[in-house]
C-alpha cells in the first residue's frame, strides 16, 4: 500500500510553481497503480491516465529492445511551445509537468526543479 504524505506533495507543487513561474502550466503527482492524482496544479486527469499507460509501454519497449532501463525522467518536445516532462519516483509514483518551453528556463528545470522534485517525493514517503 502506498504510504505518502500528501501535504509534502502539495508543498512540492507550490515550490515548483514558485521556481518555474509561468513556465509551469500544469503538474500532477499520481499513484501508478490507480492512475489517480494525489496532488496537482491545473490537474489533467486524462493526461495522467494516458501518461501512466505510455510510461509502462515505454518501459516495456526499452526492455524488449535490449536498451538500458528508463531512469528518473523523460522529456517530450511538443508543438506550440509546449513540453512535458515525466518523472519517475520509483515504480509506484509518477509526476508529469506541462511546460511552456518559451517561458521555462531549461537549466533551472534540469539542475534544480527535477532533482528537487525527486528529493521531495522521496521525503514525502512515510
Amino acid at each position: 500500500m502506498l504510504q505518502v504524505d500528501i501535504n509534502k506533495l502539495e508543498q512540492l507543487i507550490e515550490d515548483l510553481r514558485s521556481l518555474l513561474k509561468d513556465g509551469l502550466a500544469a503538474t500532477d503527482i499520481w499513484d501508478r497503480s490507480t492512475g489517480l492524482s494525489l496532488a496537482g496544479y491545473n490537474a489533467q486527469p486524462a493526461a495522467v491516465a494516458l501518461f501512466n499507460q505510455l510510461t509502462g509501454d515505454l518501459v516495456d519497449t526499452l526492455s524488449g529492445a535490449g536498451f538500458p532501463k528508463l531512469n528518473r525522467y523523460y522529456l517530450l518536445d511538443l508543438d506550440a511551445d509546449n513540453a512535458v516532462v515525466i518523472m519517475r519516483h520509483g515504480d509506484d509514483l509518477l509526476q508529469g509537468a506541462l511546460l511552456n518551453s518559451k517561458k521555462v528556463n531549461m537549466g533551472i528545470l534540469f539542475s534544480i526543479a527535477i532533482p528537487k522534485a525527486i528529493d521531495a517525493v522521496a521525503k514525502a514517503r512515510t
